[in-house]
């Protein structure tokens, strides 16, 4: 018997087909629809499972989810699939338990389950890519709050009267620590007009307006991890997403930033499981079911 572990992004679908012991059988992508999204997964699991017997089916998504009622409720790249009741259209196409969550969720479930994190039972997984996300595991438990809002750490206010996000408040934390404010620094400065996010990590050591929108970057990065550590006091942060993959560059300097500033010890790891991870987590809630 396999279950079924997806990853729904604003750009591609990636779909898992998994064995009894959590290894992945079968990957496959497709393009994220700009409509019919639920029905292009019906069709590309049946593809996906031909002959198979499945025993359930794990979604993680982006935006905000109503996970007892398997409805993303909110979200800016997925318009099309807001309020469509996905849950229980995979649970009568497939006569199966369905669970939906949100893909920030779905990473640190994954990441405490198989990750950098299995060793440990309170911790915090941030995801830095075009904005920040956040899972929040407290005893082994994941926390999604009274209405699915619990770890949306990318809207915690950093910058009081900041510049605006695209949730209708201003300042907030991933306006200026995540790979689209990375970009927006960039682009402000003329002499990196052909530059990439992780070309000026490359150059931050050595060319000068590199260096210093690296120092600042960093300065948003920590002041958010440091209030993260200060609410929740984990016993780990891990961090993960598209911006780690440069983070050879700028590791070590973050964790020097926040031993430097916050009062408290912490324990700051990378994330093992990349691109995979919501993907992997979205299996692992089926087994949790």
């Amino acid at each position: 018997m396999y279950t079924i572990g997806i990853d729904i992004g604003g750009t591609k679908i990636k779909f898992g087909m998994f064995e009894e012991d959590g290894q992945p059988f079968k990957v496959q992508e497709i393009k994220t629809p700009k409509e019919l999204i639920a029905e292009s997964m019906i069709k590309t699991i049946i593809d996906m499972v031909q002959e198979n017997d499945i025993q359930g089916i794990g979604v993680a998504t982006a935006g905000i989810v109503d996970y007892q009622n398997g409805i993303i409720t909110s979200a800016a790249n997925l318009p099309s699939l807001v309020d469509v009741p996905l849950g229980k259209m995979l649970e009568k196409a497939f006569h199966v338990p369905v669970v939906v969550d949100n893909d920030a969720n779905s990473g640190a479930v994954a990441e405490g389950a198989i990750g950098a994190a299995k060793t440990v039972r309170s911790f915090i997984c941030v995801t830095i890519g075009t904005g920040i996300g956040g899972g929040i595991i407290h005893n082994n438990e994941l926390v999604h709050g009274r209405s699915g809002y619990g770890g949306e750490i990318g809207h915690m206010t950093i910058v009081p009267k900041g510049l605006p996000c695209g949730c209708g408040r201003k300042g907030c934390w991933e306006v200026y620590a995540s790979g689209k404010a990375l970009e927006r620094m960039i682009s402000k400065n003329p002499y990196l007009k052909d530059y990439r996010p992780q070309d000026v990590f490359a150059k931050g050591a050595e060319k000068e307006p590199c260096k210093q929108i690296v120092k600042e970057y960093l300065e948003y990065l920590s002041i958010g991890i440091i209030n993260l550590q200060y609410m929740f006091d984990p016993e780990m942060v891990v961090i993960g997403g598209g911006v780690i993959d440069s983070s050879t560059y700028w590791w070590d300097e973050l964790v020097e930033k926040i031993a430097s500033t916050s009062s408290i010890p912490i324990n700051l790891q990378q994330a093992h499981l990349k691109n995979n991870a919501s993907m992997i987590g979205a299996n692992s809630l089926v087994k949790q079911m």
